[in-house]
């Protein structure tokens, strides 16, 4: 359902959504800062969506609340016992590549509730444009934007983690995030149950200890199964 309000109704009930399901979940995000940024991403993807094609319902908080979640579940898998190969991913000091960043989902979501650096790649003109003013418009200082494309030549091995939700098949992802990755770093690509990982070429670009974590997240009224999938930079 098309929400027709305004930008700042939409960012207040989506962060009213995104709280009632971090309760839900009991975890708190490590920065303070983290509802009212989200509060502005919201309005600003709803500001935009009308705009250009940032996302399929930029007026829907009950989609954008999903979102956030979705982005946020590394975050929230860390603290539990599961999620350990997690832990610290986020840290302060740790530098992190998401590619294809799009309308910000997961890397302005894990900005916005991390002290850790994030370097956004995004080839599409007008969404690099939105990323890159509506970065600072939450306060963060902790991002930079490319606009360009995310491909193995690109990158270095110098980050130490790096984030997909959207970017590309996961033969591709897996090629980028180990040219870019420290040894010991970790890639992290968000998936659906059913979905082909292309473990093969996962193992042949570099990328061991396959680690598969399944969660839900709530999307209104129903609970929608996900997987993040992770690998050591070998």
């Amino acid at each position: 359902m098309k929400n027709e309000r305004n930008p700042e109704k939409i960012g207040w009930e989506v962060r009213a959504r995104v709280e009632a399901a971090l309760a839900e979940l009991a975890f708190t995000p490590p920065a303070p800062e983290f509802p009212a940024r989200i509060e502005r991403l919201a309005a600003e993807i709803a500001l935009w969506g009308a705009r250009i094609n940032l996302t399929a319902e930029p007026e829907n908080p009950v989609e954008l609340a999903f979102h956030v979640i979705d982005s946020l579940m590394p975050l929230v898998l860390s603290a539990r016992p599961e999620g350990s190969i997690l832990k610290d991913a986020f840290a302060p000091g740790r530098v992190v590549l998401d590619l294809g960043s799009g309308a910000g989902f997961p890397a302005l979501v894990l900005a916005s509730a991390s002290p850790a650096r994030f370097t956004l790649i995004e080839a599409r003109r007008k969404r690099a444009s939105f990323l890159t003013v509506t970065a600072p418009a939450l306060g963060l200082s902790n991002v930079t934007v490319e606009p360009a494309r995310g491909g193995p030549a690109k990158f270095q091995p110098v980050f130490d983690a790096v984030t997909a939700r959207a970017f590309a098949r996961p033969a591709e992802f897996h090629r980028a995030a180990a040219a870019a990755l420290k040894p010991g770093g970790l890639a992290i690509l968000y998936a659906n149950p059913g979905q082909r990982l292309d473990l093969d070429v996962a193992s042949s670009a570099g990328l061991g200890e396959y680690t598969r974590l399944q969660y839900s997240v709530r999307r209104g009224d129903r609970m929608v199964e996900r997987v993040l999938a992770l690998w050591r930079r070998l």
